[in-house]
Parts: C-alpha cells; structure tokens; sequence
C-alpha cells in the first residue's frame, strides 16, 4: 500500500496502528503522510495552528527503531496526532486563541497529553480553538478562523472545532478534546466525526486554559474527551486516559465498567427526540424518526419520550447558573460585581434586550457566592437523582446535539445578540447549548456519533446519554450503531 494513497489517511486509529504494528507502514511514514495531508488542504481548514515538525520526526524515528528491536511503547506507539490548543504540550505554544497566552511555550505536556505520549503518541501539531475556549465557534485574534471541511462558508463547531475539523479531513487520526459546553459534541456533531464526553471527575484537566497556566485545581463541570473517526478509536484513547487524578493519589483507583450489551438487540433505549424549550429543526426530527424506525427494525427497544419528570425548562437555567460559576472565577471582584448588578435588569428585561429568558442565571452564576453555590448544587443533585431514574428502565438515551446542523460563521458583537435560524425562524445564539446541558450539568458520560446528512449535504450527530460512569456503554452503542448508519464519511475535499 503507497502512502500516497489519501483514504490510508482516513482510516480510523486502531487499524493505522494494526498496520504499524505488522510493519504495513513505518511511523514516519505515516507522520509524514499528515504532514503532507496538513500542507496541502489546512490552507482552506486552519485547523491546525501549529507544528513541531522536526520532534515529531525523532520521536517517529525512535518509535520505528523500538518496535524494530522488538519494543512496544503502549497502545498508541508510533501513532501521529494532534492536540487541541487549549493543552499544555512541552516546547510547543497554547495560546486558548488568546493573545495573552500567545508567548506561552509550557516545559511540560498537561497530564491527559502526557498520558497519551506515554501510551506512544507523536504529537506532531495544535488545533484551532475560539478565544479562551469560550464560543461554538473557533475563531480567534491570534490564529484566525477556522472552517468546516464540508462547507468552508460553515463553522466548524468549538471549542473543538479546529480539532473535529482536522479529523473529517484526514490531517490527523486522533484528538484530544475538552467539553464544558458541547466543546466535544457540537463539533463532532458538525463535522461527522466521533467525540466523547466523559464522566465528570475521572480524567485530569491540569495543564488545560482555561483556568489560566499552572492551575492546580480541576474545574467543575469541564471534563477532557477523546475524538476520533470510530468509537472504537474513542474506546481505545480512553483507557489510554484513565489514571488516578492527581487530587485522588494516593489510594484511588478507577476502571471503567465495561458495557453489558453484546448487541444493538441488547439495548434498551429512549429516545428524547424533541422538547417545547428548545425545539429541534424539521430535518433533524425527520431523520431522529427514522433512526427510531431503522432501530426498532433491527429488534432494538427503543421508546420514545421524555425522561419523566424531567424537561429541559428545568435543566438549561440551572446548567446556567453553574456555567456562570464557572466562567466568573476567572472575573476581577468589580466585574463580578457589574454582573450582580446588571442580572436582575436582564431577568426583566431579556425580550427588550433582545436575550434569552435564561440569560440572568448566567450573570448571577458569575457573582454568586458559596453559599448561593450551594444552595444551587442541592437542586442540581435532586434534578439528578430524578434522572438517574431514567436507567432503571434504559440503557442509553438518544438526544440531539444541537437545534440544528452546522451554521454560517457569525463574528458578530457581542455573542449575547447573535442569532440562529432555525426553520426559517431566528432563535438565540445560546440555545445551542440546551441540549448538551442535561449530560453537562449531571456529569454523565455523552458521546457523539454521525448519524445522518441533512439538506445542503452537512452531517448530523446523535448524543448518546448513558449512567454514571457508563462511558463504555455509550460508545459501545455508538460503535453497534455504525451499522445500520455508516458511521464517518469523508469530505470531499477539493
């Protein structure tokens, strides 16, 4: 096989290094094939920011010269990839899309980084992420724009968004994602690609931005997530992350629960398919229908409904609030201050100002205090427990990522008064978010799998929920359900 050929550049991880590990392709061979694949079409994409080019053809070279003397460096040995730019990767700069940060060079990878060179991983490149992380989009003043590989006019997805669009293009076969606000999903979502978000708390974010370099903590809500072109690569990157987060060593150990699902027939599933606080659009109702049909042919348990006692009219405002909590710790005393000021003529006046009804629970997020925190985190806990109800009965539950597929690039000042049309109608910039709440807010795994094309020819995912900690499960779901819809399809780049 000639490594001129572009579909070897598509395939999904585990049969790159299936192909390394018989000797098919050398690791500098195939480094160099995403080297070229990146030359030739990221002038179009930006999705790939930076490079370091000549350490990833040493570590290419010590990696062949290993497996050569019979040595194997892990599970991802000689495989080259990039890493989203919000990561620390030793000698290589993370700026987060801020100009801040645009000198920053770390002396050492963040944890989850480190954990994959240690597996064997060349990171040979950085993509493209918004400002700080902090958009659907990912665009910034440091590295500029990036476009979707299906329709350069349409975004990509953030924060992610360099990252899902490097994988449907073939510049690279893995990636390291984060998602605190559909950072993974909406991307995977826009760009056809796989992406997971894991359980809440189990994988390290030291050495992500934000919170700014050098911080100790881990963020509430934020969790890192592998993304792939197969959910077997998303199962595979997986058990490369796991290991004790350093604020659990000594003494803590986890394994994540394997899934119990044989096959598809073995699953039972509610699909959550639309809800009156954020209507999805016509084509994406039509082709969740058809999933329904397809799945119920092949002899799946599949009902549909909403999680009972549980709607997102409940969820998106507290997701919010917590969301606020977040962001606000990164705010001086005065700006928190403006906010807390500013929340209750937005409670009020959100129509006239032209934001969602649930745009003061962010402002008051922002400013609020540890008691109001938990006082907030109670009601969440008790939202939870009613949901967790939901897996007495389902496996998995099947939800959309978004309100609608990939969109045109808005720049626009400020977010708060962007707009996207949905069936003809235009909705706030910010329900983009309300479907990605609910496993957001309750820490619950959701991996995101391509399920279908709508009109215009761009691809659309499905959100795959499952219990505390099942992340095997919904990928093991996502992987069975590659066959009734295809799973990854490529771009047809030109």
């Amino acid at each position: 096989m000639t490594m001129t050929t572009p579909d070897y550049a598509l395939l999904p991880a585990h049969q790159l290094l299936a192909h390394l590990a018989n000797g098919t392709v050398s690791s500098r061979e195939l480094l160099e094939l995403f080297l070229s694949r990146t030359d030739r079409w990221n002038v179009h994409l930006n999705s790939v920011v930076d490079q370091d080019v000549e350490a990833a053809r040493r570590r290419a070279d010590a990696a062949d010269h290993a497996r050569a003397r019979g040595e194997r460096w892990g599970a991802l040995h000689g495989l080259p990839m990039t890493i989203k730019d919000t990561y620390a990767v030793a000698g290589m700069p993370c700026t987060a899309g801020a100009p801040q940060y645009k000198d920053n060079r770390p002396l050492e990878h963040a944890r989850a980084v480190q954990q994959l060179v240690d597996a064997g991983a060349i990171v040979f490149g950085k993509t493209n992420v918004p400002f700080m992380a902090s958009d659907i989009q990912s665009y910034n003043a440091v590295h500029g724009r990036t476009n979707n590989p299906w329709d350069t006019e349409r975004t990509p997805g953030g924060s992610s968004g360099g990252a899902a669009a490097a994988l449907a293009a073939g510049l690279t076969p893995l990636e390291l994602g984060s998602d605190i606000g559909g950072s993974v999903r909406i991307p995977a979502h826009f760009c056809g690609v796989y992406g997971h978000k894991t359980s809440h708390g189990v994988l390290s974010l030291r050495g992500h931005i934000p919170g700014a370099p050098g911080t100790l903590c881990e963020p509430d809500l934020a969790v890192a997530g592998p993304m792939a072109r197969s959910a077997e690569d998303l199962a595979l990157m997986l058990d490369v992350l796991v290991r004790t987060p350093p604020h659990l060593q000594p003494g803590w150990h986890f394994k994540w629960p394997a899934a119990k699902q044989m096959g598809l027939k073995d699953f039972r599933v509610l699909m959550w398919m639309d809800d009156p606080y954020c209507p999805v659009d016509a084509p994406t109702q039509d082709a969740f229908c058809q999933l329904q049909k397809t799945l119920a042919d092949a002899g799946v348990t599949v009902v549909r409904a909403g999680p009972l006692g549980v709607s997102l009219a409940q969820i998106v405002p507290l997701y919010f609030h917590r969301l606020g909590g977040v962001v606000g710790s990164s705010h001086t005393a005065v700006q928190r201050w403006l906010m807390r000021l500013f929340a209750p003529v937005l409670r009020y006046g959100w129509r006239w100002l032209g934001a969602p009804p649930y745009a003061h629970r962010f402002l008051s997020g922002c400013a609020q205090s540890h008691a109001d925190w938990l006082v907030q985190a109670e009601r969440v806990l008790a939202l939870r427990a009613q949901f967790l109800k939901t897996f007495d009965a389902y496996d998995v539950v099947l939800m959309p990522i978004a309100m609608t597929t990939a969109f045109v690039h808005d720049h626009s000042s400020p977010i708060s008064r962007r707009k996207v049309v949905v069936d003809g109608r235009a909705r706030a910039y910010s329900d983009m978010f309300s479907w990605i709440a609910p496993a957001t807010l309750f820490g619950l795994p959701a991996t995101s799998a391509p399920m279908d094309f709508m009109p215009g020819h761009m691809p659309m995912g499905i959100q795959i929920v499952g219990g505390p900690h099942q992340d095997k499960t919904t990928i093991q779901f996502a992987a069975m359900l590659a066959a009734l819809t295809g799973g990854f399809r490529a771009p047809l780049l030109n």
